[in-house]
């Protein structure tokens, strides 16, 4: 009876090690796969071209603002008190103008990128996980980002358990 109930704790042993054996674990570099996608280069592409316009009216800008300077400083203390006030003026306005112009491009350039981004991450994340099915994959970790870029939905999730061990409902 002990020999038998022995054999049955190293079966179900054997098979619990087999079961975790199973288990495919893969790994990628999400930067190097994406940088060689074709959409990639036309994304960089339209993102430079944005850069370069708002680096170009901002120049416009400068030039326009040291002209000014240039003017007030060349002509300043023959202009009539009020003129050279109302010149002062017009150049803290344009200051204030290529500031907030500064900022603002370089947030709506990073929106721009984000927004041509997010469908190539998709057509990547997609395929990822098509691989990872077709080859049996259980997880792929992504080298560049540390992240866990496919896991099967129905399985490991222990948030549930950790949630009741913790009493949370």
């Amino acid at each position: 009876m002990k020999k038998n109930i022995t054999i049955l704790l190293l079966l179900l042993f054997v098979f619990k090690i087999g079961a975790f054996a199973q288990q495919k674990y893969g790994h990628i570099n999400s930067n190097e796969v994406v940088k060689t996608m074709p959409e990639f280069k036309q994304m960089t592409d339209a993102v430079e071209k944005q850069k370069r316009d708002a680096q170009a009216k901002l120049q416009k800008m400068y030039d326009t603002y040291q002209t000014k300077q240039k003017e007030l400083n060349q002509y300043g203390t023959s202009m009539m008190e009020a003129v050279r006030e109302e010149r002062v003026k017009e150049l803290d306005t344009i200051q204030r103008q290529v500031t907030a112009f500064q900022q603002n491009a370089s947030a709506d350039i990073q929106k721009y990128q984000e927004k041509l981004l997010k469908p190539l991450n998709d057509k990547y994340l997609k395929v990822v996980g098509a691989v990872a099915k077709e080859n049996g994959y259980t997880y792929i970790f992504d080298l560049a980002s540390g992240a866990v870029v496919y896991s099967p939905e129905s399985t490991g999730d222990i948030s549930g358990l950790v949630k009741k061990k913790l009493g949370i409902n």
